[in-house]
């Protein structure tokens, strides 16, 4: 559904290189050596990512999700990404990968259209200038949301799948939630309307989206893993 590799390493345009061609703008943030290829690095003051508001970077209800994407950095204070998050919207559905307090543990939160909210809350601190793969995923299929931190589930929770998730008019965020703003650099950005397996999950961390999808893993789930590179547009 969405794929932001920061490969370009230069220009003020994130290109979106999954078939949905959802470019963001970019706000201050700089290239960096990444992950994988180039990436940005935000500086915690006032540099973020934005994507107009699509409707395919929001997820209908009964539609499984999951958000991958690398961090190295020192603080996340606010989001990693989120979509709908606004002053003026907070009781519209919407999703964030983020850190609500000081300990640099990331939460897939989902608040749905009662304004009811669910929380998988990461117990690895990320906030170490290391690398870290962060996976935030919600399965229609069993109501449970979790959140996976270097490629191992921390934690799961309930939440409401009869419900949409950033399926309002705001846009999408990388690197901003409201008025904070995370610290470090980001890398591979991906949104799938599929809930990943840990195979896939793996395969993602260690070799990198274009990599990964390239050919058929040894012992993947060909259904899944053919969903995942049809998004891509491989």
């Amino acid at each position: 559904m969405g794929m932001w590799l920061f490969d370009e390493g230069k220009g003020g345009v994130a290109t979106d290189s999954s078939e949905q061609g959802n470019d963001g703008e970019i706000h201050g943030a700089k290239w960096v050596d990444g992950k994988f290829g180039k990436a940005l690095e935000f500086d915690g003051a006032n540099n973020w990512v934005e994507v107009p508001h699509s409707n395919t970077v929001g997820f209908k209800a009964g539609v499984s999700f999951t958000i991958t994407l690398h961090f190295k950095g020192t603080k996340v204070a606010g989001a990693l990404v989120g979509k709908n998050y606004e002053d003026t919207s907070q009781v519209l559905p919407w999703y964030l990968l983020w850190n609500g307090g000081a300990d640099n543990k990331v939460t897939l939160y989902l608040r749905d259209s009662a304004s009811a909210s669910f929380q998988a809350g990461g117990t690895t601190e990320i906030g170490d200038d290391k690398w870290h793969f962060v996976v935030g995923r919600a399965d229609a299929s069993t109501g449970k949301s979790s959140i996976w931190i270097d490629g191992k589930m921390e934690t799961e929770a309930d939440f409401n799948q009869k419900d949409g998730y950033g399926t309002g008019e705001g846009v999408f965020h990388i690197g901003r939630h409201y008025d904070r703003y995370t610290t470090g650099i980001i890398d591979d950005v991906a949104l799938f309307n599929v809930a990943l397996e840990e195979e896939d999950i793996k395969a993602l961390m260690d070799d990198g989206i274009e990599t990964a999808a390239a050919v058929e893993p040894v012992n993947k789930l060909t259904t899944t893993w053919g969903r995942i590179k049809q998004q891509i547009g491989k």
